[in-house]
């Protein structure tokens, strides 16, 4: 099992280093924009939901590679993005949490901090739904060919 999930990783690095570099850019603005709400875990519990995408994106994604060899990293990711981010959207966006957060008594300009980068990777999160519902659409589209 563990040879399967190693050759999973491997075949999803060697994948993903043939990526353009605008994609391996954008990659990393949006792990950097995950991760980036480490700081604000203590005080806004809805960051953490943010924070650990990243971490059950990669886990799905050398799961999907190693049930599926065959599909590819942008493939797998697609399907990944679309079916987990929006439920982390709404986890961080829904009116119950609003209201809490509008009740949070940490203020100050880390809230407003906060905020900037909620709003932030809210948007990040949304234009790569676009871009993989894009990718998707022309995957398959192509595939009827």
């Amino acid at each position: 099992m563990m040879e399967a999930l190693s050759e999973s990783i491997r075949a999803l690095q060697a994948e993903g280093a043939g990526y353009p570099a605008g994609v391996l850019i954008w990659m990393r603005v949006m792990a950097g924009s995950f991760l980036a709400g480490v700081v604000f875990v203590r005080w806004w519990r809805e960051s953490l939901w943010i924070v650990l995408l990243f971490p059950v994106t990669f886990t799905l994604l050398v799961l999907g590679k190693t049930l599926a060899p065959t599909l590819s990293r942008a493939l797998i990711g697609s399907v990944v993005h679309l079916v987990i981010w929006p439920l982390a959207l709404y986890a961080v966006w829904s009116p119950g949490v609003r209201a809490r957060r509008r009740d949070n008594p940490a203020g100050g300009i880390w809230r407003g901090v906060f905020l900037g980068w909620l709003v932030w990777v809210s948007i990040v999160i949304l234009v790569s739904l676009v871009l993989d519902a894009r990718y998707l659409l022309v995957h398959f589209a192509d595939a009827r060919i």
